[in-house]
């Protein structure tokens, strides 16, 4: 019989992902993160944690990749429209990011400029945090 949890899941057992029973690590000099519409307005779109949490896990992020000394790019989806423009604390924390500017594009992966930048780090380990799920 499954537990509630695993009923609720959809799934009676998770399997571990499989690293070659290597230990599981990020490579800087191979590696880079996406901050992806970090932004004021769309964060008051967000209901499962409340607004300080949410800012303080973009916060880490941002924090994260500060100390580990991992190129940062952010992008924001109309910033100067309802979605607002993307949080301070990020460029605050991470003053080494980069901003990719999208011309309106709603998606960040239909704007070819922001391809291209994610296509020209040549890193294969891409970090990827945003507000939305369909990141």
């Amino acid at each position: 019989m499954a537990s509630r949890r695993e009923a609720q899941s959809g799934s009676r057992r998770r399997t571990p992902a499989n690293f070659n029973a290597q230990k599981p690590s990020i490579d800087p000099a191979d590696a880079f993160m996406l901050l992806i519409d970090h932004q004021s307005g769309l964060f008051k779109t967000v209901g499962h944690m409340p607004m300080p949490e949410l800012r303080g896990c973009a916060v880490a992020l941002a924090k994260i990749a500060k100390l580990s000394k991992l190129p940062v790019n952010t992008t924001a989806s109309v910033p100067k429209g309802p979605n607002g423009p993307m949080i301070f604390e990020i460029h605050e924390n991470a003053p080494h990011a980069k901003s990719v500017a999208r011309r309106g594009e709603i998606d960040a992966w239909d704007s070819p400029d922001f391809v291209a930048t994610v296509k020209a780090t040549g890193c294969k380990t891409v970090i990827i945090a945003g507000t939305i799920t369909s990141v």
